[in-house]
């Protein structure tokens, strides 16, 4: 302390170029949103979005939702009518441990391979595993940053700026003065909406 929190953003420069950027060096930092969209532009064929307020996700191209804030054997039965190949974990914790337990056969059997990519951890930093979901359950983990490189890093925001200018990328934002970021952190933005700190 005293420190910025987030590790990478988009911002503007004085001339209006919008530009993006990352790997950050404390005490300075940045806050980001992804979009379900992006998924779509990748070739996603199904989106299944889940959270407390997944519902929201719908609007820009979620198929279906799970909300996390239930019983955890109402969020394995739900998480057990799921089909997915790929799940991008920005959870961690508590969810995750309940996913890789729907995802562990209760007898004997092999589950097909669903890979789980590591991306954040909002909801815990740890998660017990079970022995029989390593042995059974088709889950492969994955890190976010598997493989990655700064090329590929470049290649990958400059692609999603290019869908933004394009106008195929689109975010409901609610712009948040700088000098009211102490009561824009101790809120939620409304449903839909991301918000977005500005100077001022």
């Amino acid at each position: 302390m005293p420190a910025i929190p987030g590790f990478d953003g988009v911002g503007a420069l004085p001339d209006g170029t919008v530009v993006g950027f990352g790997n950050v060096r404390p005490p300075y930092g940045a806050l980001a949103e992804r979009a379900v969209q992006v998924l779509r532009k990748l070739g996603a064929g199904r989106v299944i979005a889940t959270g407390r307020r997944a519902e929201a996700l719908r609007e820009v191209g979620a198929d279906a939702t799970i909300r996390t804030d239930v019983p955890d054997e109402d969020l394995v039965a739900a998480f057990r009518h799921v089909d997915c190949d790929v799940v991008l974990d920005f959870l961690w914790g508590r969810p995750t441990e309940l996913l890789i337990r729907a995802l562990t056969p209760a007898g004997l059997g092999l589950a097909k391979p669903t890979r789980l990519v590591q991306v954040g951890a909002s909801a815990g930093g740890t998660l017990s595993l079970p022995a029989a979901s390593v042995r059974t359950s088709g889950v492969e983990i994955y890190g976010a940053t598997k493989g990655l490189t700064p090329t590929a890093m470049t290649e990958a925001y400059e692609q999603v700026v290019e869908w933004a200018r394009a106008g195929e990328l689109v975010c409901d934002i609610e712009r948040v003065p700088l000098s009211g970021i102490e009561d824009a952190w101790a809120r939620d933005a409304p449903p839909g909406k991301r918000m977005v700190v500005v100077p001022g």
